[in-house]
């Protein structure tokens, strides 16, 4: 077998064993322990990256299309339905202060409660301008595609990181009472057939044994054409799901996909539908939730026969993380643990702390499902106008 093979053996155990789709489970590679330390970022990072169309994606090598950012310059190739003024309405100085009073609000806001936190602030600040400011943020309501360009506007003038709804607080306290689950791979029963599945087989950045290896060197070739068995199990295992932030709109994405042209498109923009959405568009997948895992303890045997500078060269890059989720052994609460008999035979230990969540894998949602949230959304936007 090839390492390529090994890695889609390890899909199927993961689907059958962990109770994952293939229509929409994607392994994470290497898969990031998550520290309360650093707060909600990391997490919500994970939640912010648009995956790969891949079976496996490859977290360090996927600093390309981000939701956030992608979202933001999709909304100004927009036109809005409705033409609303505010800054003339309210004065650029009030629209200005107003805009950074609410960047400093913790949560921010969502723009349906911009019209009374509009009237309060300006009551204070601005009374003769309370009335029509108000009316104003109450019409931007009813326009998606608006209220995601003020939204966004918001986050902007704040110089505000993407946020949503649900963080790490939320994510431990849910783990702590999730199912325990196991999986096996046996490379002489185990298949590799991953056909069936929702990227038809296909992987992007594979490593090989260790992380940054090529899938291709002699050490993970040696690997893959042994015969091998991996044993894991997890204390817990969480799929955890929140929404993003008030700087996203559903309604408004669900416009734009709905509609190739103009209107809502901008004509003569650069960002397009076909280059968002077509074949080779940037917002052609979502992350919907994460599998979370904590107190991991995985076993990889193989019958490998490593000469020592072979042993030497793993135990070297051991610290990387090695495969299945390259989960570095530097990271507080992990570690990794190489071993190998007098054939040259390997077993490789991965262990977590009951502490310590570790992101394997996410599930992935194509934009034509995606949208279902955003055409919910329209429809109760109708019935409210109504």
């Amino acid at each position: 077998m090839s390492f390529v093979d090994v890695q889609n053996q390890l899909y199927n155990a993961m689907c059958d064993g962990l109770q994952q789709s293939p229509e929409r489970f994607q392994i994470l590679q290497p898969s990031p322990p998550l520290s309360k330390g650093e707060g909600n970022t990391p997490l919500w990072t994970l939640f912010n990256n648009i995956p790969p169309l891949s079976l496996n994606q490859n977290y360090v090598a996927s600093g390309g299309n981000q939701l956030f950012s992608d979202f933001s310059a999709l909304m100004g190739a927009l036109k809005p339905a409705t033409s609303i003024d505010v800054k003339k309405d309210i004065g650029e100085d009030n629209f200005i202060a107003f805009t950074a009073y609410l960047g400093k609000l913790k949560p921010t806001p969502p723009v349906a409660k911009y019209s009374e936190i509009f009237f309060s602030w300006a009551m204070q600040y601005a009374p003769e301008v309370a009335q029509i400011g108000a009316a104003d943020y109450a019409a931007i309501v009813l326009d998606p595609i608006l209220s995601a360009q003020f939204s966004l506007l918001t986050y902007k003038a704040g110089k505000l990181q993407p946020d949503w709804a649900r963080g790490y607080k939320d994510m431990v306290r849910e783990l702590a009472d999730a199912p325990t689950r196991t999986f096996k791979v046996d490379s002489s029963t185990t298949s590799s057939n991953v056909s069936h599945t929702w990227a038809s087989g296909q992987h992007s950045g594979l490593f090989g044994l260790w992380e940054g290896s090529s899938s291709d060197d002699q050490v993970s070739k040696q690997f893959a054409t042994s015969s091998f068995r991996v044993e894991a199990s997890f204390e817990h295992l969480l799929l955890f799901q929140t929404n993003a932030g008030a700087w996203y709109e559903s309604a408004a994405l669900g416009l734009a996909y709905h509609n190739q042209g103009d209107p809502p498109w901008r004509t003569g923009s650069a960002i397009t539908w076909e280059n968002t959405f077509g074949t080779q568009g940037n917002m052609q997948r979502f992350a919907i939730n994460l599998l979370v895992a904590d107190t991991m303890n995985i076993v990889v045997k193989a019958n490998t026969s490593y000469n020592e500078q072979q042993q030497q060269t793993i135990n070297e890059n051991k610290k990387n993380g090695l495969w299945p989720f390259y989960t570095s052994s530097s990271t507080s609460g992990v570690e990794t643990k190489v071993d190998f008999d007098d054939t040259g035979a390997i077993m490789i230990t991965t262990t977590s702390a009951p502490t310590v969540p570790v992101v394997i894998g996410v599930n992935v949602l194509p934009i034509s499902s995606f949208v279902g949230f955003a055409v919910s959304a329209l429809e109760k936007r109708a019935a409210y106008q109504a």
